[in-house]
């Protein structure tokens, strides 16, 4: 709000004080309800007493523009304009209720950031476009996406179900019945149809503490509550699920035990079995988010999937945005039949369409006999990059070495994880995401070293090293 007042010598201030006030009612810069400064600060913004500003206040609270309510301040009267006679809608109300939170504002800063050159981007959560594999596109035009229209159902393009599940079937020598698969707009939608079809507000959900879950709004909007469960070197600490399945009630276990988001820890093969059992033991299912699952540096030392070992009581989510990029906005569900119509209907009453040009390229680059090569080809660059940098930072920092996927965990030798830590990071063009994004208050950040080339990461390496040295980090 500019406080910057027209002055004339024929006008009394404490008049054009009012004009101004009432002014940006009308033109709805002041919005019912919205509080204005004490007098003696707006005193000081305007520059004039205090008693001027008394007077103004009271003349406004006279004609029933603003109200004063000891304890709480002034503000823009709500019940009546006193401007206008038509009803005019709460909006200072509904905007203060949506007010961005100081994780929402990071986010933004680190956004802004971004587009600045020179910046090391070791925050945004996909891969450069020099690792995006190249598939070549056959000759197409309008009428073949029409009939190709004709293909899909409720559960999407068909076509590209059978190629998702010939992919898992070749990667993980399990199979995801065709039947059982339905396409969605990236996991993400996957994520919210659960939510929205499966949950109720009030609901609790456990997961994995730290995840990239909670930096998702869909949860807080729906009123999930979220319990952060500890992990270890093997994964979710099952201990601990256990205590808040009784303490809380838990109507679902929803992680991603391969190159988990944001440490890139990957969960034992008897830690997997260990849960699977516990769950049944509560008759909890589990939502398995297997986003990275596809991107092992050594693919001998691949462990089998939640689905693959309790195919029944198991929901499992796929995405090939990790892999051809996020443009495709594919992901996919499966799940056992009855569930799987519950998410369709969902998706249908919300009007999420899925279009089928999307659906129709992820299934052109599936079906490319080069497909397993360039992938292949792309877990070796990536691995690469993960070996530079674990070459460079050295035994400086504590940070476990990922199997696969894009992300490095990296623990602080400081106490605590502050705002001026984090503003540090930015103000040496480190872009990155802060430990408490993912409700953690462990002080680390997340890095994703799959961005970054070769001079990227020394970079990198020799900015976290000066932070080092002045305490920062």
């Amino acid at each position: 709000m500019n406080w910057d007042i027209e002055r004339t010598q024929k006008t009394p201030i404490y008049q054009s004080i009012i004009k101004h006030i009432t002014q940006n009612i009308q033109s709805g810069q002041l919005l019912p309800g919205q509080k204005l400064p004490s007098e003696r600060k707006l005193a000081a913004l305007i520059g004039v007493n205090r008693s001027t500003i008394v007077r103004v206040m009271t003349e406004l609270e006279s004609k029933g523009i603003i109200k004063r309510q000891q304890g709480s301040g002034t503000m823009i009267n709500d019940d009546k304009w006193g401007l206008s006679q038509e009803p005019v809608v709460g909006w200072h109300q509904l905007i203060q209720g949506q007010q961005p939170d100081e994780h929402q504002l990071l986010m933004t800063q680190i956004k802004e950031k971004s587009q600045k050159k020179g910046v090391i981007d070791a925050y945004t959560g996909e891969l450069p476009l020099d690792l995006v594999p190249a598939f070549d596109l056959p000759q197409s035009n309008w009428r073949d996406f029409i009939e190709a229209d004709k293909n899909q159902d409720a559960l999407g393009y068909f076509p590209l179900r059978q190629a998702i599940s010939n992919l898992v079937a070749q990667d993980y020598r399990f199979t995801l019945p065709v039947e059982q698969l339905m396409i969605t707009s990236g996991g993400h939608q996957a994520i919210f149809l659960i939510v929205q079809a499966l949950l109720n507000s009030g609901d609790a959900v456990a997961i994995c503490q730290p995840s990239f879950l909670y930096a998702l709004n869909l949860f807080q909007t729906a009123g999930i509550r979220l319990f952060g469960v500890p992990m270890d070197e093997q994964g979710m600490r099952l201990d601990c699920l256990e205590n808040e399945i009784l303490k809380h009630r838990v109507k679902l276990v929803m992680l991603n035990p391969t190159f988990q988001n944001p440490t890139g820890t990957t969960m034992s093969l008897a830690r997997r079995q260990a849960l699977i059992k516990l769950c049944q033991t509560y008759k909890i299912p589990i939502i398995e988010d297997d986003a990275f699952g596809l991107l092992p540096f050594d693919k001998h030392m691949t462990l089998p999937p939640l689905k693959q070992l309790d195919p029944q009581n198991m929901i499992y989510i796929g995405s090939l945005s990790k892999i051809i990029g996020s443009t495709t906005k594919i992901g996919w569900i499966s799940a056992p039949p009855a569930v799987l119509q519950k998410l369709s209907t969902a998706r249908q009453d919300l009007d999420l369409t899925l279009s089928i040009f999307p659906q129709v390229l992820a299934n052109y680059a599936l079906s490319d006999v080069t497909f397993q090569d360039k992938i292949a080809t792309l877990r070796a660059k990536i691995s690469a990059r993960m070996s530079y940098f674990f070459d460079l930072i050295g035994q400086n920092f504590i940070c476990h070495r990922p199997a696969g996927g894009f992300y490095v965990w990296l623990k602080l030798s400081t106490d605590t994880l502050t705002k001026k830590q984090i503003d540090a990071f930015l103000a040496a063009g480190i872009l990155c995401l802060p430990s408490f994004i993912f409700g953690d208050k462990t002080p680390a950040i997340r890095l994703n070293i799959a961005r970054l080339d070769r001079d990227d990461i020394k970079r990198l390496v020799e900015k976290l090293q000066e932070l080092k040295q002045v305490g920062i980090c």
